[in-house]
């Protein structure tokens, strides 16, 4: 983690620090000016972290006042988990789940990917995209993104089956938290393709970053889903102390 951005390595202490409570909802974020002085770097550089806190969700500017920690890790125990797993979510159908890896390749980071994975640009990382099936009809279509330097070896055939699984059960690897963003996107024709539809038909778009319970992220993900055999139900309570 030496080599990742200080504005990185901000935004995962903060976020860490959130998740296990020492910043609790409803409690003010320390100030740009304060950060600024604590990491010695500018406000500029402590605002790059913040507005990815922002867009994630972790925490919320009231003008006048502050920012402001959205949630608790009691909330985020609650309302982030199980994890959305494609293949643990389709057990409960009955015709059978296949995956089909369409690519399995390394790559170099770009400035999102970089952002996502709290890696330099340019890094390496792995780039995976699968298929996945029921009887024959494509239901979803799924980019992976990896670091690197946190796999030794990974083989596409870890991609057959829920990932998830693979990272707890063989890695031993203690997931803490999911933060995924769900919205309508049309098509593009190499993707409609894929999944039978028409270019520019909506799909559901889901975008997610999973982190370990030391705050790293190890997986950035973009999944297609096709909208005529998937809908997303949310139940949300009620934070007990709003602003």
């Amino acid at each position: 983690m030496n080599n990742v951005p200080i504005y990185q390595k901000i935004e995962k202490d903060l976020r860490v620090a959130i998740l296990d409570g020492r910043l609790k909802q409803g409690d003010l974020v320390p100030s740009e000016t304060e950060l600024a002085s604590k990491y010695q770097v500018t406000r500029m550089t402590v605002r790059q972290a913040i507005n990815n806190l922002l867009v994630d969700g972790y925490i919320y500017r009231h003008k006048g006042r502050g920012t402001f920690v959205t949630f608790n890790k009691k909330e985020v125990d609650r309302e982030e988990k199980p994890f959305f797993s494609f293949t643990n979510e389709m057990k409960g159908i009955d015709a059978p789940i296949t995956t089909t890896v369409l690519k399995f390749e390394k790559r170099t980071a770009d400035e999102i990917i970089a952002m996502r994975l709290q890696l330099k640009i340019g890094a390496p990382i792995y780039y995976v995209e699968r298929l996945r099936h029921a009887q024959n009809i494509p239901l979803a279509y799924e980019r992976v993104y990896l670091p690197v330097n946190m796999y030794d070896n990974i083989t596409p055939d870890k991609f057959i089956d829920s990932f998830y699984d693979y990272v707890q059960n063989e890695l031993n690897w203690k997931i803490r938290n999911c933060v995924r963003a769900i919205e309508a996107r049309g098509l593009t024709k190499n993707v409609a393709d894929l999944l039978h539809q028409k270019e520019g038909e909506p799909s559901l778009y889901m975008s997610s970053v999973t982190y370990l319970d030391n705050g790293r992220a190890f997986v950035y993900t973009r999944c297609y889903f096709h909208a005529e055999h998937f809908r997303f139900k949310h139940n949300f309570s009620r934070a007990e102390n709003n602003h």
